[in-house]
């Protein structure tokens, strides 16, 4: 197959033919000719010859006559490979004119245009047309040769050159077919990718890109390779592949000589810091994409965790920060924070996010960030503990910011509670300033954040806790120390929360706030509050029973060297009074009282008549205390000393009786107390007089006018317990008296006012019953007797087990007359009616027995059933007995007879059926003398069965 010609040169270059070569060409290279066509040496030498280029061209003189001179012997060649080579070298100069030529042309253009307006991409294509004829002739000719892989090289470079990517990737991939294990295969892959790249073919310039680095770190294109890789990656929006690549690159840069990668760029180049500064720049971009600082969390703990993740946070946050995207930002600030709890700068991120959001003027989410800032680094919490060995590092930084943060929180939320009122907003107010006083104590705002602690505490009603913190403030802080605002304050709270107190709670309260008012007084004794402030302790000292102290406080604010007015010595001097009343120092109460009457004025009418009893009450007492020691005569002066105006004189008259009435003088006694109802009709203390002349009455052998006097006490009194005990005593005391019909008259007064106990009325009732039974008064027994029937059965579930034997017993007497109305009838003519009568009798003693049996009452039921089966035995021998109807036949009465029987068999059965139930009871542990009689019956009813057992036997519980 013939040669293709070499590319067509100008007319004036290959005017001189075959013959003209020669002549022009210098006596090296024709030396050089002359040994390549007389020699078998390989093209390899020849190749060798491209470094000579340059000196050949300086020999000829000059590049263009270099060139004709390849031309004239490519033109002219014969061999091959000699032609491919002047070929190669050809084009090499051409593609080196190309080159400054296209230089030259550009400059003309951007001074011309101004660099605007010039087809740049044209004149590439314009200038770099002929190198480019010129490659591609030579590789015609060149293939299968050894130039060309050469020439391949050089032709895709002058495709670049030209701009012709396309044409560029075809020949570098057309090589690395042809030699796929060059050694420079890192280079051509690597301008492969960078075509394929600015192509915007990313998927397969991310494939070229990543055959450079199956090279190795060695190529000097591994880490180019690595950064343009991870950007075709991420322009085709894939950007886990793309971190693969750059957070490699990242840790090549990073690494330090011993092989720690760390965050530290200091033994970097300029150039390698402003790279690192892009790589970084677009990690956060991929990031972004990757779901922001969760991408980051995630893609580390898969990777491996690296010292400069806190820098890819940072970033992030920034990124977001440029962008105005405030709480994107304050979150990836916090991420860190949260997925790093324990790094030393994680406290600096929280406040990143607090920075954030005050600069954007997010206020409320920069207090829920101050708040969650507090929570994570509190004082003893895991950060701080964590990092307790670098008190002077990590902890000297954080005191101070976790102090004013809790402090801006406290503050606000003390705002927000105040505007809104609400429990839960209070609530979390004090938490706070009870956490930031707890930690900082002793920072110079402990003391002014403890008053307003407690002035918030008073606000939301917490008048325990304020008091509390208000002394903390006024005596525990040195430097706020003796603060009689504070002090004061705590006294207004002690007042308000005992306002809300009872009972022991309330007492041991003002124990306390007496405490704190005492500790008022004598820290500052100069304050114009001393006095009210001491009052008020003296009197709270009274209510609490402290009377010895009250009297002490109230005497020291008659000592205070401050001027007083008179009002307030008066008040010092009727707490002095009640203080020494209920000390029971009586004489000394007296005294005080009458000063205190001295200092009030006659106008003052209210205030004397209260001072004026309890001076009298004074003078009482101590008629009282002679009382108490025997001094019958003594206590009664006393008593008479009492002012007739006072409350206290009616008492002082009735203890006078009273006195007469410890002393035994029952007689004066019943006198003095008659005498007094008699003068105070309406007075309250008449059911006390009313119990001690009961109690005189008795005591002088009275006992009808003490169970009179009982009576009266029962309409003095409204509670329903003791007036059903003093009926029940005036009963007592009628019946020692012998009053029947008074007794009688109680009893049934009992009764009906007081059903309840229902046991104790019940035995009333028996009572009753006894009594009218005795007295032969029928009547009246058996209207008691069905009483307590009807009441047992009202009773219900209440009934007890004496109430049923009660009724039981009275239930079966009253069922007596039943059985003796039916007896009373005989089957005689009229047969038939009196048959009848009798029949209906039997069946209301049957329906009364029945009745007494069912009380479950052992003694009651045995006697019942027995009479039961005595009924059925007595109608069965009545109907036996009964006349016999007149004119009948021998055989017709013989007749009636086996009639007769045969209706009184039934009956028979029936009783011997219902003695055998009596007998029955034995098994159950009953047996008396009802069983017993059954037993006898049966031997009667039932010989043949019965008459043989031993009357021993039965208590065994056997029958048979």
């Amino acid at each position: 197959m013939a040669n293709p010609s070499v590319g067509q040169r100008p007319q004036t270059a290959i005017r001189g033919a075959h013959m003209r070569l020669y002549r022009y060409l210098p006596l090296g290279v024709l030396l050089l000719l002359s040994a390549c066509a007389s020699t078998e040496e390989t093209l390899g030498d020849l190749g060798e010859l491209d470094i000579q280029i340059e000196d050949d061209a300086a020999i000829l003189g000059a590049r263009d006559k270099a060139m004709d001179n390849y031309w004239e012997f490519a033109a002219n060649s014969s061999e091959k490979e000699q032609k491919v080579e002047a070929m190669r070298r050809l084009a090499d100069l051409e593609m080196e004119r190309s080159d400054e030529r296209f230089q030259r042309q550009v400059e003309v253009l951007d001074r011309m245009t101004e660099g605007e307006g010039a087809d740049i991409d044209t004149l590439k294509a314009v200038t770099y047309r002929g190198a480019i004829k010129l490659y591609e002739d030579a590789l015609i000719i060149a293939r299968g040769g050894s130039q060309e892989p050469i020439l391949l090289y050089q032709l895709s470079k002058a495709y670049e050159q030209a701009g012709s990517h396309q044409q560029a990737l075809d020949t570098l991939q057309a090589l690395l077919d042809l030699r796929p294990e060059a050694e420079n295969r890192d280079e051509l892959h690597f301008r492969r990718a960078e075509l394929l790249f600015d192509m915007r073919q990313f998927k397969q310039a991310e494939f070229d890109y990543g055959q450079v680095l199956e090279v190795g770190p060695q190529s000097r294109y591994y880490e180019k390779s690595l950064s343009k890789r991870g950007w075709s990656a991420f322009k085709q929006e894939h950007y886990k592949r793309a971190l693969d690549s750059f957070i490699a690159l990242i840790d090549r840069k990073l690494r330090q000589t011993d092989g720690r990668i760390v965050n530290d760029e200091s033994h970097l180049s300029r150039g390698d810091r402003e790279l690192l500064s892009d790589i970084f720049r677009v990690v956060i971009l991929s990031f972004k994409e990757l779901n922001g600082t969760q991408g980051i969390k995630a893609y580390f703990e898969d990777y491996g965790q690296r010292d400069y993740e806190m820098r890819l946070y940072q970033a992030m946050g920034d990124f977001y920060l440029a962008q105005d995207r405030v709480q994107d930002a304050a979150a990836s600030y916090i991420a860190f924070a949260r997925d790093f709890p324990m790094h030393e700068q994680a406290f600096e991120f929280d406040l990143k996010a607090v920075k954030a959001y005050a600069d954007a003027g997010y206020s409320q989410l920069m207090i829920k960030a101050k708040q969650e800032f507090v929570r994570r680094y509190r004082v003893n919490g895991n950060f701080w503990r964590r990092h307790l060995d670098q008190e002077e590092t990590v902890l000297a930084r954080l005191r101070p910011l976790l102090r004013s943060n809790s402090e801006d929180v406290a503050r606000h939320l003390h705002a927000q509670a105040q505007k809104s009122k609400k429990p839960m907003d209070y609530q979390r107010a004090f938490l706070w300033y009870k956490q930031h006083l707890k930690w900082f104590a002793k920072s110079p705002k402990a003391k002014e954040l403890n008053f307003l602690y407690g002035e918030l505490l008073f606000e939301a009603g917490q008048f325990a806790a304020a008091a509390k913190e208000f002394e903390k403030t006024a005596y525990q802080y040195l430097r706020f120390g003796r603060d009689a605002e504070a002090g004061y304050a705590s006294l207004l709270a002690y007042t308000e929360r005992e306002k809300q107190l009872t009972g022991k709670e309330k007492e041991t309260w003002s124990r306390m706030a007496v405490g704190s008012a005492m500790r008022f007084g004598k820290t500052f004794p100069g304050d114009s509050r001393a006095a009210s402030v001491l009052t008020k302790a003296a009197e709270n000292m009274f209510a609490l029973k402290k009377y010895g102290q009250a009297a002490v406080a109230a005497r020291q604010i008659l000592e205070l060297s401050t001027e007083t007015s008179p009002e307030t010595r008066r008040t010092a001097w009727k707490i002095i009074a009640r203080a020494e009343f209920e000390k029971g120092d009586y004489s000394r109460a007296e005294v005080a009282y009458k000063v205190a009457l001295s200092l009030t004025s006659a106008e003052d009418t209210v205030s004397r008549k209260l001072l004026k009893e309890g001076l009298a009450a004074a003078v009482y007492k101590q008629g009282e205390l002679m009382q108490a020691k025997g001094n019958v005569q003594g206590a009664i002066a006393q008593f008479s000393r009492v002012d007739a105006n006072s409350a206290v004189a009616e008492v002082a008259e009735f203890d006078i009786a009273a006195s007469l009435l410890s002393s035994e003088e029952w007689y004066a006694a019943i006198e003095a107390l008659e005498n007094f109802r008699d003068l105070n009709p309406a007075s309250k203390l008449l059911p006390k007089v009313s119990q001690n002349l009961i109690l005189a009455y008795q005591k002088t052998g009275q006992p009808s006018r003490a169970a009179e006097e009982l009576e009266r006490y029962i309409g003095l009194v409204d509670d329903p317990e003791l007036r059903r005990e003093a009926l029940w005593q005036s009963i007592e005391l009628y019946e020692k008296a012998a009053d029947t019909a008074k007794v009688l008259a109680s009893y049934e007064r009992y009764v009906d006012e007081y059903p309840r106990p229902l046991e104790q009325a019940m035995e009333v009732r028996q009572t009753l019953v006894t009594i009218y039974s005795n007295a032969g008064n029928v009547a009246s027994k058996h209207f008691w007797q069905e009483e307590i029937v009807r009441q047992e059965k009202a009773a219900g579930g209440e009934s007890t087990q004496r109430m049923r034997y009660l009724a039981a017993k009275a239930a079966f007497e009253l069922a007596q007359p039943t059985l003796e109305a039916y007896q009373r009838i005989k089957l005689v003519e009229p047969l038939q009616q009196n048959l009848k009568r009798k029949k209906e009798k039997m069946q209301l003693a049957v329906d009364a027995f029945t009745a007494t049996a069912n009380y479950g009452v052992a003694e009651v039921t045995t006697a019942s059933v027995y009479i039961l089966a005595e009924i059925y035995t007595d109608f069965g021998t009545a109907l036996m007995g009964s006349q016999r109807p007149a004119g009948l036949s021998e055989e017709e009465l013989e007749q009636y007879d086996i009639l007769l029987e045969e209706q009184a068999y039934p009956f028979e059965e029936k009783s011997i059926t219902i003695h055998e139930s009596n007998i029955e009871r034995i098994a159950d542990g009953i047996y008396d003398e009802w069983v017993q009689k059954s037993f006898d019956r049966l031997k009667t009813l039932s010989p043949f069965r019965y008459a043989k057992v031993e009357k021993s036997e039965p208590m065994s519980g056997e029958i048979y």
